[in-house]
Order: structure tokens, then sequence, then C-alpha cells
């Protein structure tokens, strides 16, 4: 039970509070079942975007709980429709769509709010029950303090915790929905992108440029991309999963898109993109380079996945630490439709604050920017 009450006896006015009618109580009960409907959507959301058995046992009790509730309001308003309640010091009168029954306060044991929502009138055989959601909300709250409280503290405890967990649900569904359409943060944990990202690098991705994309849900074929600003362009630092990795985001720079002829020469270590030999400073030591490039196919045996013009819907991304990158050159192309988002903004590196041995190494502001 939510709250328990007593009749105030010492009252000198009667008060009558007449249940919500016509618009505004459509409004109230499309609200309720709108609720309902976003719980639904969230809980399913959630279980996509973080996949963990406890997500659908929670969210289905949840749901449960609102839809008996919502029942419940939609019965009770069948039976007390146009009704009313009338609080007074000798009693109450309580107002259905057929009768007026009036209960006398020395019949009153006490009142309680139960979790459908409902006053329950209780005398020593008979229990009265009336639907004080269905009240104005301000007609609620001046009802509840006719009565007197009888465990003030429970209440407020109540109250404290309901509003606690409401709050913390909003925000962690709310940042659930920030981290899947909006922007995400990441972790570099290998050099693949040095010197451009480093080891232990914190940043930021945005998802709006490419558009954002809707999880695969139940009853849906597959996950649905949004429009977006714009598509992927050569240069921009790519969050993504390759073909045949589930598991993992891969973090690598586009080097060409769709109809880029492609190729990298085995014998200057260039990448030419449409015949032209491709200036790439980015690349880990290219200050150091001269006539002879460093990219090649070693290591990646003889597959050369990559060679040619770009079928439509692909793009090529490789790590700007070439020697040490397990990019295109392995996996093939990289369909856009696996692309999450684009890198933009370092926050901070864990290593250059606390050092492997746990001493202060570094201020971490010299890590902090927009990535190019």
């Amino acid at each position: 039970m939510l709250q328990f009450l007593r009749l105030n006896r010492n009252q000198t006015e009667k008060s009558e509070y007449a249940l919500m009618e016509g618009s505004q109580l459509y409004r109230f009960l499309a609200r309720r079942l709108g609720y309902i409907l976003l719980l639904a959507y969230s809980t399913l959301f959630l279980a996509v975007a973080i996949p963990f058995l406890w997500t659908y046992f929670i969210g289905g009790m949840l749901i449960m709980i609102f839809l008996v509730r919502f029942i419940s309001q939609i019965l009770m308003l069948r039976k007390y429709r146009g009704g009313k309640i009338a609080v007074g010091s000798e009693g109450l009168e309580v107002t259905n769509r057929l009768n007026t029954f009036t209960i006398p306060a020395e019949n009153i044991t006490y009142l309680e709010i139960n979790v459908l929502g409902n006053l329950l009138i209780r005398e020593k055989y008979v229990v009265t029950s009336f639907p004080i959601d269905l009240l104005k909300e301000e007609d609620r709250a001046s009802l509840i303090q006719m009565f007197e409280d009888m465990a003030p503290k429970r209440t407020q405890a109540y109250k404290k915790t309901w509003e606690l967990f409401d709050a913390i649900l909003v925000a962690f569904i709310l940042a659930m929905h920030i981290r899947q359409f909006i922007v995400q943060a990441y972790y570099i944990p290998t050099g693949s992108m040095e010197n451009t990202l480093q080891v232990g690098d914190h940043l930021l991705v945005e998802k709006i440029t490419y558009g954002p994309v809707i999880p695969q849900m139940i009853f849906m074929k597959k996950e649905v991309r949004l429009w977006g600003l714009r598509k992927v362009q050569k240069g921009d630092i790519i969050i993504f999963k390759p073909p045949g990795e589930e598991e993992r985001d891969f973090i690598k720079r586009c080097i060409a898109v769709e109809g880029d002829n492609f190729h990298i020469n085995d014998a200057d270590g260039f990448v030419y993109i449409n015949g032209k030999k491709m200036d790439e400073p980015f690349v880990k030591d290219y200050a150091k380079i001269t006539d002879v490039g460093i990219t090649d196919y070693k290591g990646f045996g003889n597959k050369r996945l990559i060679e040619g013009v770009v079928p439509k819907g692909m793009v090529i991304a490789m790590g700007d630490n070439r020697t040490n990158s397990q990019d295109s050159r392995y996996f093939g192309y990289v369909p856009v439709e696996r692309i999450k988002g684009r890198a933009f903004v370092l926050y901070w590196n864990t290593d250059q604050v606390i050092g492997r041995k746990g001493s202060i190494k570094e201020f971490f502001f010299t890590r902090i920017g927009l990535i190019r």
C-alpha cells in the first residue's frame, strides 16, 4: 500500500471533487497509454543497446504494473463516470453512475491509497473504492490534504524513493538514446592509428553526420539508418564493425569511397587513388619518407581484396600506422551501413594522467582537441 490515512474530524467545511470529463479525461488516458508504449519501446531499445538478460525482465515487470493500473482505471471509469466524492467532518459521500453512498465518520476504520491509484475507504466489514487518479491533479492533492497521514515518514520515504528511481530511470534511458543516436565515448586500446590517436586516448564519436541508426529490435528485419548531413568522405576517421566482426568496433581513416579506383603500388609503397599518388601526412613516420613509402600488403597474404574500383555502398578504411594496423587490407571493403559515426574530439588520455605504475605522469590537457 502506498499511503494510510484517517478522516480529519476537525474539518468545518464539506468539500466535493468530481472526476475528469471530456477532453481532459481523454488527454489523461492518452498520456497514460503513451507512457506504456514509451516504456515498451524503451525496454526493446535497451535490450538491444545493452544486451542484458535482466533488461527484458525489469522492463516487462514495469510494463505489467503500468498496464494493470491503466486497465484498472478504464474499469473504474465505466463504474464511476460522472461520479464524485464529498468529504466532511461527518463522513464521506461517494457517487458513481448509479448510486450515492454515505459513509459515516464513525464507521470508517481507516483509508488507504493503493498501487492502482484508488482510494480505499475501509469500514469494519465493507470496503468502498474510489478512483482518485481520475481526479484533476490539483483536486487529488487537495483531497489527500483533507485526511491525516497515519505514517508521514513512511509516505515521505516512499515519495523520495520513487522520485529517485524515476529520475535515474529517465536519465538512464535518455543517456542510452544519446549514446545510440548522437554521441558515444570510446577508448583507444591499440596503436593502429598512431600518431593521430594514441593508446589510452578517450574520444567522442558523433553520429549525426552520417545519420544515426535505429538498432534492430523485435519486429524489425534490420537496423534502419536515418537521414544524415552528408556521406562518408576521404579523410574521415570512422568507427565501424568490419565484415564478419560483430563484437568489436574498429576505428580507422577512410581512404577511398565508392567509385574510386584504389591501388597500393608495391614498387614505391604509396597509395594511388584514380591514378594519383596520395600525399598522406597523417601516416606515422610520413615525415621520414622520401622516395619509398610504407604502405604495402606484407603480412596480409596475397588477398589484395581492395584493388580496383570501390563498389557502391563501400569504403576503404586503413590505420594511420600502416605497419601495425588490421584494416581493409585484411577484411576488405567496409559497408557504409556498418559505419557508426565519425570521431571528432579527444578529451583526455589515461596513460598521460596516471602512469603504468600509478604515478602522476603528465597533465591530460596535452591530449585534448578536435581530431583530424
